[in-house]
């Protein structure tokens, strides 16, 4: 989130954590995709700063840039509205595999 990737999306503005909420998010994420589990405390880092960013103005959805966030967001069960990147590549592969 800090190299700004995602911000060369046109069209678009970009809102990442920032300062120690973008400390503790990475260190949540390095430790959660170590495990392969995410505990509660590391499901509140991440759902505080989802909620952050989500009452930026015109703020319209979370981005998961990172496939391991599929352990803590569900489409339709995150408290926030979210778009997993991992999910809409894994079905553009999907689709072009089987055509």
């Amino acid at each position: 989130m800090d190299t700004r990737f995602y911000g060369a999306l046109p069209g678009a503005t970009i809102v990442a954590p920032e300062g120690e909420e973008l400390e503790a998010a990475h260190d949540g994420y390095v430790t959660m995709a170590a495990s392969g589990a995410v505990t509660q405390a590391q499901r509140d880092v991440f759902n505080g700063a989802g909620r952050r960013m989500i009452e930026t103005p015109g703020a319209q959805a979370i981005l998961l840039g990172g496939t391991d966030l599929a352990l803590v967001f569900r489409e339709g069960v995150a408290p926030f509205p979210v778009i997993d990147c991992a999910a809409i590549h894994a079905d553009a592969i999907t689709t072009l595999a089987m055509s």
